[in-house]
Parts: structure tokens; sequence; C-alpha cells
């Protein structure tokens, strides 16, 4: 017995030493890939003022107060939180707004319009990128509120400590005060704006028909590991963003960190887990391009597939033929006597005229390119492109692109939505 149990005992202590130098060796391993990663995503990376977090004192509660607080409170966080001295005309086109029915739109009994839509803009915009929109459903006598979701239209340095949850929340909110306004309540939204009011209509039956732009249904499966980078930029502040880039313009981020990718991956997932479990079929108008190089069209094109509302419909464009069904209507995206090979997943909801974003607009999407030192960055940033388009490597090959940030398509886009409204209406 006492030599099994020495034998016994030396396995024992063989085993826990061998353990711990695996342990050992793995968390070595782990220390040195860790900081090898910080110092190789940190590399190229010069930070500024616009990205550190700025820390508000308010708090805002949506228990307790109105829409019109949210916009105070909102114009006030924008005012301290922003590095570029923005004019107050920009300050109030990048903040959050309302806008009221004509005098000659009808009320009930209680003082509500008959329709009313929220208005969600993508990640890194502002609402101004929705406020072409806004006006038109005003004219169609909607009450039209737009949000301006959490850590956005301040600094890009916000996003480092942003959660979808939060945007979620505000959503809510907002759909929860257009309630009081008007009597049959639609969303709008924009890429992740656009998965954040399809979620919301899920959890939420007031909500009664849809309009998404390019929702971001699926993103590169490499985002599943933005958190994980997110993390090392606890430890290499530079390592924490994706991209660094100068602001082209005051109406969107051209910088942005990997926790802004890792919070849309985890609203993607939420919104997948409530259509998987969903019996709601809820009218939905989709206007997509085939060509996008931020999310995936044929995700939205399986989820309008799969929605048997008979008012849904889709807006495809798309550079090459594709199949129309009587629920897809398919728009040849490739122009050239417009000077545009394809639209892209920027601007589906912008005019050609927008000062900002339209053709002749102030903002340049010429990233692609690099920077300065490349003579087709230059080219583009000079608007000396070849043509508007999505930088899909077909695209890039035909000549300079920039990336279209308008829709060039935008009035015929307008009837399609017009006719879906009307056919809710006969509901």
């Amino acid at each position: 017995m006492s030599v099994k149990s020495e034998s016994k005992n030396g396995w024992n202590f063989f085993t826990r030493t061998t353990v711990r130098i695996v342990l050992s060796s793995i968390a070595t391993v782990s220390i040195v890939g860790f900081v090898a990663a910080g110092v190789l995503l940190s590399q190229g990376k010069e930070l500024g003022e616009r990205h550190e977090a700025f820390l508000y004192d308010n708090e805002f509660s949506f228990q307790t107060s109105t829409f019109d607080d949210y916009i105070d409170y909102s114009l006030k966080l924008i005012q301290a939180a922003r590095v570029d001295s923005p004019s107050q005309q920009v300050i109030l086109n990048v903040a959050p707004f309302e806008l009221e029915p004509g005098s000659s739109c009808a009320r009930d009994a209680t003082g509500k319009y008959a329709k009313g839509i929220v208005l969600i803009h993508g990640l890194f915009e502002t609402p101004y990128s929705m406020r072409p929109l806004a006006e038109y459903f005003q004219l169609q006598c909607f009450y039209v509120l737009a949000i301006a979701l959490p850590d956005h239209a301040t600094r890009p340095g916000n996003l480092l400590n942003t959660y979808w949850e939060d945007w979620a929340d505000l959503t809510h909110f907002a759909v929860q005060q257009l309630g009081s306004k008007a009597n049959t309540v639609f969303m709008a939204g924009h890429s992740a704006g656009a998965t954040l009011a399809l979620l919301e209509a899920e959890r939420n039956s007031d909500v009664e028909a849809l309009i998404l732009f390019a929702p971001a249904l699926a993103i590169t499966p490499a985002a599943r590991f933005a958190q994980t980078v997110a993390l090392i930029g606890k430890v290499f502040p530079k390592a924490a963003w994706l991209a660094v880039e100068p602001d082209a313009t005051s109406y969107r981020y051209e910088s942005f960190p990997f926790t802004a990718v890792a919070e849309t991956w985890g609203l993607i997932q939420a919104t997948q887990d409530a259509l998987n479990s969903s019996i709601r079929q809820v009218p939905v108008f989709t206007v997509v391009s085939m060509q996008d190089n931020t999310v995936q069209p044929q995700a939205i094109l399986d989820y309008m597939a799969a929605n048997t509302n008979p008012h849904s419909h889709t807006l495809l464009y798309s550079q090459h033929s594709h199949q129309a069904t009587g629920k897809i209507t398919v728009i040849n995206s490739n122009g050239p006597q417009l000077g545009v090979s394809s639209v892209s997943h920027l601007g589906l909801m912008i005019p050609p005229t927008d000062p900002i974003f339209g053709r002749e607009g102030e903002y340049k999407n010429c990233s692609h390119y690099g920077d300065a030192g490349n003579p087709l960055y230059v080219k583009c940033k000079n608007g000396k492109r070849d043509y508007y388009g999505e930088t899909t490597a077909e695209n890039l090959k035909i000549g300079v692109i920039e990336r279209i940030a308008f829709n060039p398509y935008y009035d015929a886009m307008l009837v399609s939505i017009g006719a879906f409204i009307n056919k809710i209406g006969q509901n």
C-alpha cells in the first residue's frame, strides 16, 4: 500500500507541476500575443482630443422626460462635447428634431394625427442624414421624430463606451413619445438604425409598418472578434480604433473604434434572435443595393423573402441584372450617363441635391484610397472622379471611384415609398 501511495503522490506532484508549467506557458504566450497585437494595432494612428470620451455630468431620464426635453438635452450635450467649434446651425443640423404636419393635415378628436414616424440614422451618422426623408414625410401629414443615437453627433471618442442597449432604449422612448402624437406608428432607419427599428417592431406591437434602408442583418463574420480587440484597446489606446481619419465633414464620424463594431454585432444577434422567435409579419418596405461594402444584402433579401405580409416590398438597386418578382422591384443602378457605376450602402435616403452629401456636396468619401500619399486619393478628394459608386473590387478597376453618398434615383424611390404608405393606409 505504501508503494502505491508514493506512486500516486509522485504522479499528483508531476501532474500539478506539469499543469502549472503549461498554464504558465499559455499565460506567457497570451501576454506576448496581447502585447504584440496592441503594438501592431497601434501603428500609424495619431489620436487627438476628439478620440477621447467626453464625460457629461447630466443624465437623461426616459421615465420623466418628453421628446422636447430630449432635444434640449441633446443640444446642450452636442455643444459641450464637440471639439470642432461648430456653428449653431451645424449643431441644430446634427441634433434630434421633430416636425409637425402642416395646418391642412387633419387631427382626430383627441388632437392626434393619423400617422407618425420615428427616423433613426445609421452608425457614425447624425439625424442630418434623415432630414430629407423627414421633410417628405411631413408633407405626407406624418408627425416626425428623428433621434440622434447615443454617443453620436458629439465626438468619435464617445463610441469607446457605447452600448447597443442604450440605442434600443432611446428608440423605444421615441416610439412611446410618438404614440401621444399619432395613431399609426411607422419607423424608418438606415443601416444599424434600420436594425433598431426592426428590433423595436418585434418587441412592440404599437409599431405598424417599417421602411428600412440597407438594414444591418449581417456584416462581416470578423466583427464577432471586435469586442476582444476592444479589450486590447483598454491597455493600448490607439489599438482601440479600427479607423483614425480626419473628419471630412461635421455630419458624420470618420474615426471609429472597435467597440462600435462589437456593439453593432451584438445588436444584429439580438435582432436575429427576435426574428427567429417572431410570429409578427409587419409590413416592411426595404431599399437595398446589391453593391454594398458594409452589410450583406443577401441577408436582407432572405429576410424579406420570409416576410409573408402582402404589403411588404423590396426596392433593389443592382449594377447587374437581377430577377424581379412581385415583391421585388429591380432598378439598374449602373448609369454611366449620370457618372454613376452603382449606388452604395451610404446615402440611399439622401437626394442628389443635398449640399453636404449630394452630387455637388462638400463631402467626398475617398478613404478607400488611403491618404494624401496616394495620387488616386488626391484626385478623388479634388472631385476628379471617373464615377460615383460603391467601392467594390469591380468598380475600382474601371477608374477613380468616389464612394457615392447619395441616391441618384431618389425621386423615383419616394414614389415607391408613397405607394407603400398608401397600401398601409387602406388597411
